[in-house]
């Protein structure tokens, strides 16, 4: 009986990924190029790199928010500001 091999294709972490993005911006090779360098299908070389870039994209930018502490309600609120927006649509800010 003749032997049967299956070959199947590396699956990384998201660390693993991490490390290949890094080594392909590195390389200076297309993306096709390194994928097929590497044994890695070029939908989820596309699909990580979409993820890598999203995740970042949002760290990036949850440095610049920051939580305020609420302030006590009123029960009969002062309003400070009214803005009139026509068609009887008013604006009320504090």
């Amino acid at each position: 009986m003749p032997e049967t091999t299956i070959t199947t294709k590396p699956h990384h972490s998201r660390s693993g990924w991490e490390q290949l993005m890094a080594q392909y911006e590195a390389s200076g090779l297309k993306q096709r190029a390194f994928c097929e360098q590497h044994g890695l299908a070029y939908s989820t070389f596309c699909y990580w790199r979409k993820q890598l870039r999203q995740s970042a994209s949002i760290e990036n930018h949850s440095e610049h928010l920051f939580e305020l502490p609420m302030l006590p309600v009123d029960e009969h609120p002062d309003w400070r500001i009214e803005l009139d927006l026509g068609q009887g649509v008013v604006l009320r800010l504090k």
